[in-house]
């Protein structure tokens, strides 16, 4: 199976895991090689992280966020949105305690610019109303081909609700990867190899799949064009 490198550039697009990050990392004092040391990769690569020059792979994000008792859906762009789309002010980062494990130790987010219609008025932050437009969705850009876009107007506080894209060659990570949770996803177009334990699922338009996160997993796109799937995180 080909794989993409470990770690890749950033696109010119600034983007927010890094800013996320650090204002995680600095409200619980800890520096560099601290958090490094936790989430058991190194401080370069850390440090490149926060300066928006490499994007983590999914299993660096669990990794991190475990280490910094966050959700992975933290990194998302913590902004509300007024009715012609803009951001209108930063809201408050989720409180969520629930830990994350991974196994694999291999950016950024941001939320398109787009009018959300005036059934979507301005609202106050963290609390932007029910609905998401397909163009106001929240994106988190990972290493190696891989973006999740949230489907829900802001966190939550036990699941994330994601579409996911794996570009044609893209994995979660160089390794098997486990944290706390359950899983179900549906594949929407292309092709996914979902590893679980010693099985290899493959799972085509229309299949889906559920299973417990601390089963050692890790998802590949073997096929040639994209693949775009839900998949949703019941964190418990």
């Amino acid at each position: 199976m080909k794989r993409p490198a470990q770690e890749t550039p950033l696109p010119a697009l600034v983007t927010s895991i890094g800013r996320e990050l650090r204002r995680a990392r600095k409200a619980r004092n800890l520096s560099l090689r601290a958090l490094a040391s936790i989430a058991d990769v190194s401080p370069s690569l850390l440090s490149q992280i926060e300066n928006s020059r490499v994007h983590p792979s999914v299993a660096t994000l669990y990794s991190i966020a475990a280490a910094l008792s966050l959700p992975p859906s933290y990194f998302f762009d913590h902004h509300v949105r007024d009715g012609a789309g803009r951001p209108a002010g930063a809201a408050a980062p989720s409180g969520s305690d629930v830990e994350h494990m991974a196994d694999d130790r291999d950016g950024g987010s941001r939320v398109p610019d787009a009018d959300m219609g005036q059934d979507s008025p301005p609202t106050e932050a963290g609390a932007s109303g029910p609905l998401v437009r397909l163009d106001a969705r929240a994106r988190i850009e990972l290493s190696g081909g891989v973006t999740w876009d949230r489907l829900t107007p802001d966190d939550e506080a036990n699941v994330e609700f994601l579409e996911i894209t794996y570009e044609a060659g893209a994995t979660s990570g160089e390794k098997l990867s486990r944290h706390s949770g359950r899983e179900y996803g549906l594949v929407l177009e292309g092709t996914l190899v979902v590893e679980l334990g010693f099985q290899n699922y493959t799972l085509t338009q229309g299949d889906s799949i559920a299973f417990d996160s601390v089963i050692p997993h890790r998802l590949a796109n073997i096929g040639e064009s994209p693949a775009r799937a839900v998949w949703v995180v019941a964190r418990r």
